[in-house]
């Protein structure tokens, strides 16, 4: 073996015994209880693992709005005033859930956002996309976005068609937010929506990637659909055959 190679084979062999050693004095803990993660999670715990497993299984979702059945009545068998299909929401809004979208969104964790749609695009049903091409995230302002660094929507969705085979395609920027709003947390559903008037829209010269096709919306937190609405009302105004929605999880 050449010099050059050996050092190069020693030094890799010394960064790795570093990085184990590291692991074993210093553990990552767990993004949700500071628990040590588990040998197959950079992010979770074993029982926070568990906990988000039962949490899915256990939804008793409506197959058109997703809200948990077990909690939160709703009425779309009888009325569906949504633009968009149907919602398919993996978690409900618990505490784990909380703490990983608090930190994805707003500890400059963007990686743990890519890693929740990849390891966890598997539990949304097959049927879900079927006659689906894009996936599109939720936008943020320009300036919120180059205040936060990075939209944590583009990591989710991006995680999400990277999980495997026959998956739409990621279009970043088809959707854009033209103006800020100001947050919706204390708003209720009717002025969220007048909050969110106009806010989105679909630039010309990025309409031929939704254009006749069918279009998968993705966000983190599904509360009342106001946001998501507007949004897939400017996608199906800018030529989307269809549009459903995809989120980490329904509040």
């Amino acid at each position: 073996m050449a010099l050059p190679d050996a050092v190069r084979l020693a030094k890799a062999s010394l960064s790795r015994a570093g990085k184990n050693a590291a692991g074993l004095f210093f553990p990552a803990l767990c993004i949700a209880c500071g628990a040590p993660c588990s040998r197959e999670s950079a992010w979770l715990c074993g029982r926070c693992e568990a906990l988000l497993a039962k949490n899915h299984h256990d939804r008793d979702a409506c197959p058109l709005c997703a809200q948990n059945r077990s909690f939160t009545e709703c009425a779309c068998e009888y009325a569906w005033d949504y633009p968009f299909e149907r919602i398919y929401s993996l978690f409900d809004f618990d505490d784990i859930v909380k703490h990983i979208a608090h930190a994805f969104k707003y500890g400059n964790l963007k990686r743990l956002a890519f890693f929740m749609g990849r390891s966890y695009a598997h539990c949304v049903p097959p049927d879900f996309w079927e006659g689906l091409d894009v996936a599109v995230p939720v936008p943020l302002h320009f300036l919120r976005a180059l205040k936060r660094g990075y939209n944590q929507a583009d990591y989710f969705a991006a995680g999400i068609v990277a999980s495997g085979p026959g998956r739409p395609v990621l279009c970043r920027h088809a959707l854009q937010r033209r103006k800020p709003t100001r947050t919706q947390t204390a708003l209720a559903r009717k002025d969220r929506l007048k909050n969110l008037a106009g806010a989105f829209w679909v630039p010309p010269g990025r309409s031929h990637c939704i254009r006749d096709k069918g279009v998968v919306l993705v966000d983190d937190i599904v509360t009342t659909g106001a946001t998501t609405s507007q949004c897939a009302q400017a996608l199906l105004a800018a030529g989307a055959a269809k549009v459903r929605v995809l989120s980490l999880a329904r509040d």
